[in-house]
């Protein structure tokens, strides 16, 4: 079969535009979150509740979902989630009462946002581009915060002019008239996953299967490192507009601040992918962790309003690592793992997120009702960060890899590392 020498780009710029698309509104939805709540009048533990849910949801069903990708295929998968999220969108224009947001958005649209999310995307791209796979996934993941930049401050336009329930009315619209469309006329298989094989003939060229991945070292070490670095990040994500309030600073002015990480973080994510490949991965997530730990430094030293330049450290240390800790992980998995079962065993490998995430949140708020600010909840952050790249710098171990291959009793696996 023979295919377009553009189709690589063709496919990366689709799933640029499409995950951009879904990831950014997704990272959007505190904009909604207000509108509903000065609608509705319900306590912010509302909001707080349906971040656990998402989170939830995302850990439950990425295995599933992975697994439908090696069946189905990204583009079918990712077009099934922009169904499943336009219909939630449209449920949710129809939200009276905090159990319809919970079912709603809790579970169809975060479901939707799960489909159509990571997990087919970093497949796609890591098939098309195997030996650049970093700098293209820093571009599809950096597409995320040029989406969230364009589409917050347009959502909270719309909803000014037409409502909150036309404004995910129009949404769900462009999910269907735009992005599925796009999907479907650009998502086509690489000639690397083109034809089928069984699991004997995978075993037997050595490549990997979930159940041989759920056996490894390799596997855990980066899903330990992920879920660790998960923890720190929305520890530190969920509480700093907090801390920056506590400390003096107004609501707007923190705000304003950290509205530039986004900008700050999607140019971070195309940096680091290069840097990846350029490097090695392994050297790209530890420079990437030296970064997150010099901004989180500066954020728990900012104890007033006298310094304002520890925050803007912080913007720049953090937010050039945010974001692209998800492109190294990705990339290193990928290198490890790719193949036929790749997508089942990436949906297991980002449960470590959802755990991570919703630990991390959790324990931010608790640390600091025991001690009265977030010095010690910062200190845990940056601490678990670093540990992370310990268990990376495990990952890249010859001796490592040598045990793993023991899992074939005939043939080895490829020889892939996460370098």
């Amino acid at each position: 079969m023979t295919h377009d020498p553009n189709q690589p780009w063709i496919v990366a710029t689709a799933a640029s535009l499409t995950f951009g698309f879904i990831r950014g509104l997704h990272t959007s939805f505190g904009v909604f979150f207000v509108a509903l709540l000065d609608a509705f009048h319900w306590s912010r533990g509302v909001t707080a509740g349906l971040q656990t849910a998402n989170l939830v949801t995302d850990a439950i069903v990425s295995p599933f979902i992975g697994r439908l990708t090696d069946r189905l295929g990204p583009r079918r998968v990712v077009m099934a989630g922009g169904i499943i999220l336009a219909a939630g969108l449209v449920l949710c224009s129809q939200v009276r009462t905090a159990w319809e947001l919970y079912l709603y958005f809790g579970v169809v649209v975060s479901l939707g946002f799960a489909t159509g999310g990571v997990i087919p995307h970093v497949v796609v791209v890591s098939e098309w581009f195997p030996s650049r796979r970093g700098l293209i996934l820093g571009i599809v993941y950096g597409a995320v915060g040029v989406g969230t930049l364009v589409l917050s401050p347009l959502s909270q336009w719309l909803i000014s002019l037409w409502g909150w329930p036309r404004v995910f009315q129009a949404l769900a619209a462009t999910i269907l008239i735009v992005i599925i469309p796009l999907v479907w006329s650009t998502y086509r298989p690489s000639p690397q996953s083109a034809g089928e094989t069984t699991g004997a003939t995978r075993a037997a060229a050595g490549e990997w299967s979930a159940s041989l991945a759920l056996r490894s070292i390799q596997f855990w070490s980066v899903f330990i490192s992920r879920m660790l670095g998960s923890v720190g990040t929305m520890l530190i994500v969920t509480h700093q507009v907090a801390h920056v309030v506590d400390i003096g600073y107004s609501h707007i002015w923190a705000a304003g601040v950290f509205g530039v990480m986004a900008f700050v973080s999607a140019g971070g994510r195309v940096a680091f992918g290069y840097l990846a490949d350029a490097l090695t991965k392994t050297a790209a997530y530890t420079l990437n962790i030296a970064c997150a730990s010099v901004g989180v430094l500066a954020l728990t030293l900012a104890t007033d309003t006298s310094q304002p330049w520890l925050l803007y450290l912080y913007v720049g240390g953090f937010g050039i690592a945010f974001g692209s800790r998800a492109v190294i992980l990705s990339a290193i998995t990928a290198d490890i793992f790719a193949g036929r079962g790749f997508g089942t065993i990436f949906g297991f490998s980002v449960m470590s997120v959802g755990v991570g995430g919703g630990f991390g949140a959790w324990l931010g708020g608790a640390l600091h009702d025991l001690t009265g600010d977030y010095v010690v909840s910062f200190n845990v952050a940056n601490s678990l960060l670093l540990v992370s790249v310990l268990a990376v710098w495990i990952t890249g171990l010859d001796w490592m890899r040598r045990f793993d291959r023991r899992l074939w009793p005939d043939s080895p696996p490829p020889a892939k590392g996460s370098d």
